[in-house]
């Protein structure tokens, strides 16, 4: 990605604000210009893809996954509680008219150990710490996850720079899903292509309005030497075996 990080930025107090959007504004280098025509490669990048057969695991995912929202998400840091911005993000959807309470943004499941094949790929990039995540995102025809910008710096405080966000799309893309980084629309992915983004500045959303699930995997953890090697040869053409 072109954009280069200030990762010594001071970190205000979030209660400080109403939003969560404004909080995230507020501490983001994007520009906000949405004239700006953008492309692959400004905000996030595509690493390759996995060859193989997971259908079998796919299914039973999505079939296993359950619906959240911003309360019942709980996957801010290692907390086992609701975020401690919660009602701040809320806040955002209730100024748009929707209901926090009843907007589900998409099925998630914790447990990836029971999808060996699944596993492996979330497996493959490296990532490590004892934060380290691994999710799958399987978004429902009508589900949407709100315009935000993800908050990871508890992560590793010390050098937030190593804390990456991976995530492996699972089918191919459908006509209505769609996720938008900054204003570049990203769509027509393959099954299993992979992709990391500028967790700290970009702002970010995802819908599906097609009649097919859109299940994903995302991983979340310290970069090592290994990730470091996938990001920097990585492209769309780039194939990863297992």
């Amino acid at each position: 990605m072109k954009h280069q990080t200030n990762w010594n930025k001071k970190l205000d107090d979030p209660t400080d604000y109403k939003s969560n959007w404004d909080w995230c504004v507020a501490h983001s280098e994007y520009h906000f210009d949405k004239t700006v025509a953008e492309e692959v490669g400004d905000w996030f990048d595509i690493l390759g893809r996995f060859e193989g057969n997971w259908k079998d695991e796919r299914d039973a995912l999505v079939a296993a996954s359950m619906p959240i929202n911003w309360e019942t998400r709980k996957f801010y840091g290692d907390r086992e509680d609701t975020s401690p911005m919660l009602e701040q993000e809320e806040y955002d959807i209730a100024a748009g008219g929707g209901n926090p309470k009843t907007l589900m943004l998409t099925n998630m499941l914790d447990d990836l150990e029971q999808f060996p094949t699944l596993y492996a790929m979330a497996d493959y990039f490296g990532l490590e710490g004892a934060g380290t995540k691994k999710r799958a995102h399987v978004q429902l025809t009508g589900q949407m996850f709100n315009l935000h910008i993800d908050k990871l710096w508890d992560r590793c405080p010390e050098d937030p720079e190593r804390v990456a966000r991976i995530t492996i799309m699972l089918d191919d893309w459908q006509p209505g899903q769609f996720y938008m980084y900054g204003n570049y629309v990203y769509s027509h992915w393959q099954a299993a292509e992979a992709h990391i983004f500028d967790w700290a500045n970009v702002p970010h959303a995802t819908a599906n309005a097609s009649n097919h699930p859109r299940p994903t995997i995302q991983i979340t953890g310290l970069k090592t030497d290994r990730t470091r090697a996938i990001i920097e040869n990585g492209s769309r053409d780039t194939i990863f075996k297992l």
